[in-house]
């Protein structure tokens, strides 16, 4: 664990990030293809692919998530009950390696979807973060929460890297600007 100065400038620990031995189960979910939990501490966070109609979001609440963030549409088609929708917003799908079309408007969405994870956490609050496939879209906002609670560039994209890997896809990032993303973040 390290130490980081948090927004209210109050010392906390940094926590590990969770290896795939480390993530807790949920009943229904495969951990991690469809789910993965990237920190217990300070609150959970996780990963997930988009959801599927038996998406057993009960099971999810009592695992300890509270909220969840979708990146692929500006409306959820889905009811996360008791999950609450924190934030969504349509971000470019980066997954044939292209720049964003409006790099802008990306970094402006990631830094909103950022912000208000940040705040649930600050408040005790689990989140769960989605895409499409949770790689490319998931993984840059992952990425910049954990550049805000402190942890390396490296750190960071090793492992992002390895856990989509594990996942059973080409790894982390799907395209350079989501690296150089992460990298700048602050």
């Amino acid at each position: 664990m390290k130490i980081y100065i948090s927004a209210s400038h109050t010392l906390s620990m940094i926590p590990s990030l969770l290896s795939p031995r480390e993530m807790p189960s949920i009943e229904g979910i495969r951990i991690p293809l469809n789910f993965y939990i990237v920190l217990k501490e300070p609150v959970l966070l996780a990963g997930m692919s988009r959801p599927r109609k038996a998406t057993p979001w009960e099971k999810i609440g009592e695992a300890g998530f509270s909220n969840v963030v979708c990146l692929s549409s500006s409306e959820v088609c889905y009811n996360p009950y008791p999950l609450k929708v924190l934030f969504c917003a349509e971000l470019e799908d980066l997954y044939f390696g292209y720049d964003p079309d409006d790099p802008e408007r990306e970094e402006r969405l990631i830094r909103q979807a950022t912000d208000a994870i940040r705040k649930k956490m600050d408040e005790g609050e689990g989140i769960v973060v989605h895409c499409l496939g949770g790689i490319g879209r998931t993984g840059t906002v992952l990425g910049c929460v954990l550049r805000d609670l402190g942890f390396s560039v490296k750190e960071i994209l090793d492992y992002l890297d390895e856990i989509n890997m594990l996942r059973g896809f080409g790894g982390w990032p799907e395209t350079e600007w989501q690296g150089e993303m992460v990298r700048k973040y602050r």
